[in-house]
């Protein structure tokens, strides 16, 4: 077995393996939360996330190296994935210091965990096809130390990144855009989800059962600062004309609402969320746009992107549970 400077070949591939289930579990975790702690989720993300390349030497030195000179038909395979993982972790540097936000509609941050889901089988075979699979055993104090240095390593990289970037980025990692100008501010729809064609004096809005005409709406709304922070990358603070939820709802003994959009895309709220949830009818005294949910979205403070549901037709008392739904939706 060959042995580098501090670590075998086999504790580097434990320490690299614990990085990476870090650094997807914290992303996705930091990717769906939005308040104040996901500060924490973002940073350890992002230290995992650099300290894969801080061990990259190592595993270069090691196994790469080695496996190499055995030539290995799947050696091609190996090199596809460590290729992967350094354009991953480059997106998020990318993203993260908003030097790079992508092509399109594909943002660096998108891109980035498209690779992900393109790097988690890799990563999975490769430890499970390795002859000699490295184990719990592998964590000696050697290893600890080794592992303690690419953590600090990643934590100086990190504290410069954050020098570099400033006070645009949001505690969620989003970087701001178009606050207080709705026209600045990005249209992006999640996954399929598109924008419907449907004209404001057609459109009919029921909750709980009963209709609810959108002139109402507009006569009871009142300015509502609050931020939107889209699992894109990035975050818009506007002031939303807005009605709360809880006051059209009336009481109700259900335990969970459901808001529905025309194009049927849907999430499940605890109802006790209900006097912090609002449905808008425009931002900064104008109608809403067609991209960002006209005639009535939701807007709900607190929560990411993916919950603020456009083009709502739809408020339904329910009695299932509201956590039993998907964390993300498919749709």
């Amino acid at each position: 077995m060959r042995r580098g400077p501090w670590l075998t070949a086999r504790q580097v591939d434990v320490l690299l393996a614990a990085a990476a289930i870090v650094a997807v579990g914290t992303g996705l975790a930091s990717w769906a939360v939005g308040s104040g702690w996901s500060r924490w989720l973002t940073v350890t993300h992002a230290v995992a996330g650099l300290s894969l390349l801080a061990m990259a030497p190592a595993k270069l030195r090691g196994s790469v190296r080695t496996g190499l000179k055995r030539r290995r038909a799947t050696r091609w395979l190996s090199m596809l994935l460590g290729a992967l993982v350094v354009a991953t972790v480059g997106l998020g540097v990318l993203h993260a210091t908003g030097l790079w936000h992508g092509v399109g509609y594909w943002s660096a941050l998108w891109t980035h965990v498209l690779l992900v889901a393109l790097v988690a089988p890799l990563l999975v075979w490769h430890i499970v096809s390795r002859p000699g699979r490295p184990g719990i055993a592998d964590l000696n104090r050697r290893a600890f130390v080794g592992g303690g240095i690419a953590l600090a390593a990643a934590g100086a990289a990190y504290w410069i990144q954050q020098l570099v970037v400033g006070d645009n980025r949001r505690f969620t990692g989003s970087h701001e855009i178009g606050s207080f100008n709705p026209a600045e501010m990005p249209t992006t729809m999640w996954l399929n989800d598109r924008s419907p064609r449907v004209a404001a004096s057609d459109w009919e809005l029921t909750v709980a059962g009963e209709p609810v005409p959108l002139q109402t709406l507009h006569d009871r709304a009142a300015p509502l600062t609050a931020d939107l922070d889209c699992t894109g990358g990035w975050w818009s603070r506007q002031s939303w004309d807005a009605v709360p939820l809880a006051e059209l709802l009336g009481d109700t003994d259900a335990p969970t609402l459901e808001i529905t959009s025309l194009t049927g895309y849907s999430r499940l709220f605890p109802a006790r969320d209900a006097a912090n949830l609002y449905l808008a009818v425009g931002y900064g005294g104008e109608p809403l746009r067609r991209g960002h949910g006209a005639p009535v979205r939701l807007v709900a403070p607190g929560r990411r992107g993916f919950w603020w549901v456009k083009w709502v037709t739809r408020v339904d008392a329910v009695s299932r549970p509201w956590w039993l739904q998907l964390p993300f939706p498919a749709e």
